[in-house]
């Protein structure tokens, strides 16, 4: 079954799609006035902070669900963008990471693993799914067995 935009390109990226399964909306405060999206300014995404996010990502998905946090990719302005409430924020700061760069990095990589898993090239890129470079989705090639562990429901894992 294919499927188009956000669903799409979460469907094969189930690294954010995760975090979606039964969870109410909430507003986000992630665009500031002073920058549009999670992406805009961003470095590109380092190994170091990738695994960082492949430790983390168990905890935020339990805490979140938990929670009843959603967190996803959106379209704010015509450009992609990642929707996480400010209670999410809080959470990913605690734990030592810049909120805006957790929910940048997470958006990355969730592309990066859906261009790898469709061969490299989608045919159109949904409109909610960051821009990666090529050392992004050679990062997620990499750590490829590693994303999709994280990535997988909980049945059947331990913790």
């Amino acid at each position: 079954m294919k499927m188009t935009g956000c669903q799409g390109w979460l469907a094969g990226g189930v690294l954010c799609a995760l975090l979606l399964g039964g969870m109410t909306a909430v507003p986000s405060p992630c665009a500031a006035a002073a920058v549009t999206t999670v992406y805009d300014g961003q470095a590109q995404v380092e190994e170091k902070e990738l695994l960082r996010l492949l430790d983390m990502l168990p905890r935020f998905r339990s805490w979140a669900r938990e929670n009843r946090i959603e967190a996803h990719p959106v379209v704010r302005r015509g450009k992609a963008d990642f929707l996480y409430p400010e209670e999410a924020a809080r959470w990913v700061e605690a734990q030592g990471w810049d909120a805006r760069r957790f929910f940048c990095v997470m958006g990355r990589m969730a592309a990066a693993l859906t261009i790898v898993e469709e061969g490299n090239e989608l045919q159109t890129r949904p409109r909610d799914m960051p821009v990666v470079d090529k050392a992004e989705i050679e990062l997620a090639r990499k750590h490829l067995g590693s994303l999709l562990k994280v990535s997988m429901p909980d049945e059947g894992m331990s913790h």
